[in-house]
């Protein structure tokens, strides 16, 4: 059953990548993240330069920009800036909001995908009256498509991941620029990318499911933590490879092909979570291929701050070293509940096929543009490791509640009381 499942994810795969690089009418480029550069403009102004990808706007608010990008969004230039303006907000940490004011909407291109180039100019006080830092929040896009993320740079050195869950970022104004990007920004950037990133987060659940179904079968606690740290170092193996290949831009991939692999990965894992039968050497190669597909979907943030060379050795190193912290604690967090729920048949193909239908469901939605109806459930309960460890939590309880409270069934239960005389 396991290898017609593969045979089945491998021709999925294949028509994915098809339907990809074929001519469509519209939303025919990848979907892309939104980018965002805050600088000082002046002693008392702030720019903000966006790029949004069309066709995200598209699908957040049912347009139809990136089916002539040009002239599509020169007409709709004045509805581009209401959208902007009514959805970005900064505010000063003594609580007064710092008037924005769009001054460009303009059609462009980032790496092949249209995008809106929005120019703002936020004015601020002057410097002996307003405070050393300030909150901004960015909700376009966001508002709607809840998976949507926002790399934000700044030029004090700042990078930091907006979504739905967390859409504002700290500012510190007129800080002085540094001489490159810190290591320290890019770790907690890589950080933030693996806690913010629904798809990773159910991934690892999936698998640490798998693992402790098929340690249910050994009796020995070395036999579970060594097959759960061999599965976690192939993957990581796996996503440090293509996550240092494709930045370096040796391997280049649209990006809805690889969201929507990563979504394909969570499927198949999820269906050998159910009867895991494949054998360990097996198991051990699937988690490195499916860690080169999500290590290209890292590979994104890193790939739009255009480092090259030597530039780019730290902050790989950086971000990677995030991404891994992330994932450790993210797994400490679910071990327990995971390991608990496993134990029962019927809860673990639950949770299997509950975790394979979101994920088809971000399969149409990547691959298609599609609107996935269940975004902001699966939003709420995995917009964080500690969101998704809560909900685990919540479902080890009930199932051992259920336990405690079962009535005993055994031979003396099902015997008739004997009468005494």
């Amino acid at each position: 059953m396991m290898r017609r499942l593969l045979r089945a994810a491998a021709l999925a795969a294949v028509l994915l990548a098809l339907q990809a690089f074929a001519p469509a009418p519209a939303h025919a480029h990848d979907p892309g993240t939104t980018l965002v550069t805050v600088g000082s403009a002046g002693a008392t102004e702030l720019a903000i330069n966006a790029q949004i990808p069309l066709s995200r706007i598209d699908l957040a608010y049912h347009t139809r920009l990136d089916s002539d990008p040009g002239p599509a969004v020169r007409a709709s230039a004045n509805w581009l800036t209401t959208l902007v303006r009514d959805r970005v907000r900064l505010t000063a940490d003594d609580g007064v909001t710092w008037p924005v004011t769009v001054d460009e909407v303009a059609p462009d291109q980032i790496r092949g995908v249209d995008t809106a180039r929005v120019r703002l100019t936020a004015a601020l006080p002057p410097a002996a009256d307003r405070a050393r830092s300030a909150r901004l929040r960015w909700d376009v896009v966001t508002d709607v498509v809840h998976s949507h993320k926002v790399l934000v740079t700044t030029d004090a050195g700042a990078m930091v991941l907006l979504n739905h869950q967390a859409p504002v970022m700290r500012l510190e104004i007129a800080a002085p620029p540094p001489a490159s990007v810190p290591a320290a920004s890019m770790l907690h950037a890589g950080f933030e990318h693996f806690r913010q990133g629904a798809d990773h987060l159910l991934f690892l659940c999936v698998i640490a499911l798998a693992a402790a179904r098929r340690s249910l079968r050994r009796a020995r606690l070395r036999a579970r933590v060594t097959l759960m740290a061999g599965i976690t170092a192939m993957f990581t193996a796996g996503h440090s490879v293509s996550l240092a290949l494709a930045s370096l831009g040796w391997v280049s991939l649209p990006t809805r092909v690889v969201d929507a692999g990563i979504a394909l990965t969570i499927v198949v894992a999820a269906a050998h979570a159910v009867r895991p039968a494949l054998s360990a050497r097996t198991e051990l190669a699937l988690a490195a291929a499916f860690g080169l597909v999500h290590g290209l979907g890292f590979a994104g943030t890193l790939q739009r701050l255009a480092l090259t060379g030597t530039d780019l050795v730290l902050p790989l190193l950086g971000f990677n070293l995030g991404l891994e912290a992330a994932q450790l604690l993210a797994l400490a967090l679910i071990a327990v509940p995971v390991a608990v729920l496993a134990r029962s048949p019927a809860v673990s193909v639950t949770l299997a096929a509950s975790a394979a239908a979101v994920a088809t469901g971000w399969v149409v939605e990547r691959a298609f543009d599609l609107t996935n109806p269940v975004q902001p459930l699966t939003g709420m309960l995995l917009g964080t490791p500690e969101r998704l460890a809560g909900a685990l939590f919540a479902a080890t309880a009930v199932l051992l509640i259920a336990r405690a409270t079962r009535p005993e069934d055994g031979p003396a239960a099902a015997q008739p009381a004997r009468r005494d005389g």
